[in-house]
């Protein structure tokens, strides 16, 4: 009997390629509601906040391979208090509101926001970070078994999906009509989808994925 050879490596790896882009955009909903509205918070630009984004699944990416190599379901369960840093962060924001409601109100109508600094850019990536726990829950067994040059192909699917993802949230934030909308929302909003976001982390501890 004439057997079929199997699928050539180009296959494979955009098979592959696709299963982690599906993946990782699958798990980073909440991330794209994240960034658009850090994208239309004042004083925070549109294209640091891609470029956090897109440091963030690098990161993610790297994780998820020491991980898959490390195939420790101890170091999976500790994942889910990552939560924290975003219920910190969330609180840190919900304070500097409260007690900036005031100084606010009297500050002219025309006057443009301060530009944040590094800093409130490294919390926002943190928070994403801990936000993308399910996503390296989910990468992990993918990238076990795979070889090096398919790993590479899979990192440059994800970062596509969050360049993609980052890129819609810039619309967004950049259209007049949808930023004064979402503007309104943002500051007021924000801290508490962190600490929400942050108590699912916690409290959903994920399942053992690494023990066959």
């Amino acid at each position: 009997m004439e057997t079929f050879p199997g699928p050539g490596p180009i296959v494979e790896a955009i098979g592959v390629a696709g299963l982690v882009a599906a993946s990782y955009a699958s798990t980073n909903l909440d991330n794209f509601v994240v960034v658009s509205a850090y994208s239309a918070k004042s004083g925070y630009r549109p294209v640091y906040v891609k470029l956090t984004f897109a440091l963030v699944c690098l990161t993610v990416v790297c994780v998820s391979l020491a991980l898959a190599r490390a195939a420790d379901a101890l170091i999976a369960d500790q994942l889910r208090y990552l939560g924290f840093i975003p219920i910190g962060i969330g609180l840190w924001q919900l304070g500097a509101l409260v007690f900036a409601g005031r100084g606010a109100a009297e500050r002219p109508a025309d006057d443009e926001p301060a530009r944040v600094g590094w800093a409130l850019y490294l919390g926002f990536g943190l928070s994403l970070l801990a936000n993308s726990s399910d996503s390296v829950i989910v990468l992990a067994p993918i990238f076990a078994d795979l070889r090096l040059a398919f790993v590479v192909v899979c990192a440059v699917a994800a970062l596509s999906v969050a360049i993609a993802m980052s890129s819609l949230a810039t619309v967004i934030a950049t259209n007049p009509l949808l930023r004064a909308k979402l503007e309104k929302i943002a500051d007021r909003a924000l801290p508490f989808l962190l600490i929400a976001i942050g108590l699912m982390i916690v409290l959903d501890k994920p399942a053992d994925l690494f023990v066959p």
